[in-house]
């Protein structure tokens, strides 16, 4: 995808099994990038989660990346040249991932916590 929009101005990345990431924690992890920042990542209780932004610069290197390793080397280097800014949120979906049966339970459980989606 990052290929597909090499103008982007950055690129949040956001895995299909969190689906309860609160559209108001995407746009922070967004402002944090549109304020300067190299990658962004939300955090909650202390646990990073998704979805991890990362800015424009970042580009190239996610465009070559390959395999299943996913972005991590590019987050790390990020953390390690002390341009990721971690971003604090009162979201639980953001480390709410759905891989097994409990998984899902857990999930619908916190989706009824909020109302169904409040």
């Amino acid at each position: 995808a990052v290929r597909a929009t090499r103008g982007a101005g950055g690129w949040l990345v956001l895995p299909a099994d969190l689906p309860l990431v609160r559209p108001d924690t995407l746009r922070r992890v967004a402002d944090a990038l549109a304020d300067g920042a190299g990658a962004a990542q939300p955090v909650h209780g202390g646990e990073r989660g998704h979805p991890v932004g990362f800015g424009a610069a970042c580009g190239p290197a996610l465009a070559a990346l390959a395999g299943a390793q996913g972005a991590a080397p590019v987050l790390r280097a990020q953390r390690e040249a002390g341009a990721l800014v971690e971003v604090p949120v009162d979201d639980e979906g953001i480390v709410t991932d759905i891989d097994t049966v409990a998984d899902l339970a857990r999930a619908e459980a916190l989706w009824r916590a909020r109302g169904a989606g409040g």
